[in-house]
């Protein structure tokens, strides 16, 4: 039998509209997810010792498609008025929650500092491909170019590969045109090492990724709460 009418209408349409929210934020990481693995960023795990971009990305990709899957599903069972739909709903939601309770206990466990560690060894690694690997070129200089930094620590870094005072083009600071000038490690070179852009480029972003983050959960404890409403409604 049907759920009445009044209030049970009113919480499926409650429901969906939770869930219309939780799929767009699913499908904005998936797009940024599959962006990750196929942009021009992409080439930025050509500098890490370790898969941690590609993982990274990967995790992404797969949280966003499950996010928009499980927010489907959950839509369907409730205007379908589906036990064993919002049933399975229930159940993803709370795996989903588990496996992200667990990546946040891990990255608490690992720390920034320990990320940032892994990061600086694989670029100081790479440094020594330069001349040989013609990937190994164009993400250093896509990373420089993009995150105006200069080597791991500053363009010192450069010394032992290019030789006294030398730094790659994109090391060197933008005409009026946008392209990089000319520049040695003393002169029109950016100062900062790009460790420390990526490190401020992670914390400037994670106040915004953990807003998110919170909102997504606060999103999916809800759709939780009403989905066992509505299949209590269920007759």
């Amino acid at each position: 039998m049907a759920m009445t009418d009044g209030c049970s209408n009113c919480l499926k349409y409650t429901f969906g509209f939770v869930n219309l929210v939780i799929l767009i934020c699913g499908g904005v990481l998936l797009g940024v997810g599959i962006t990750a693995l196929v942009g021009d960023s992409a080439q930025l795990n050509e500098l890490l010792d370790t898969n941690l971009y590609t993982g990274v990305a990967i995790v992404i990709t797969v949280a966003g498609g499950l996010i928009v899957l499980i927010s489907f599903l959950g839509c369907c069972g409730a205007f379908q008025e589906s036990k064993c739909l919002l049933g399975t709903f229930f159940c993803l939601v709370l795996i989903l929650f588990i496996v992200v309770g667990a990546g946040a206990i891990a990255g608490f466990v690992m720390g920034s500092d320990s990320i940032l560690e892994q990061i600086k060894t694989g670029l100081q690694k790479s440094m020594n491909d330069y001349n040989e690997k013609d990937s190994v070129q164009q993400s250093w200089n896509f990373l420089q170019e993009n995150f105006e930094c200069c080597g791991v620590d500053g363009p010192s870094d450069w010394a032992l590969v290019l030789g006294p005072d030398n730094v790659p083009r994109s090391c060197c600071h933008k005409d009026r045109e946008g392209n990089p000038g000319a520049c040695s490690a003393d002169s029109n070179s950016y100062d900062d090492g790009c460790v420390e852009k990526l490190e401020d480029f992670v914390k400037g972003n994670s106040k915004l990724f953990g807003a998110i983050a919170i909102a997504v959960a606060v999103f999916l404890l809800l759709s939780m709460i009403v989905a066992c409403v509505i299949m209590k409604s269920i007759f």
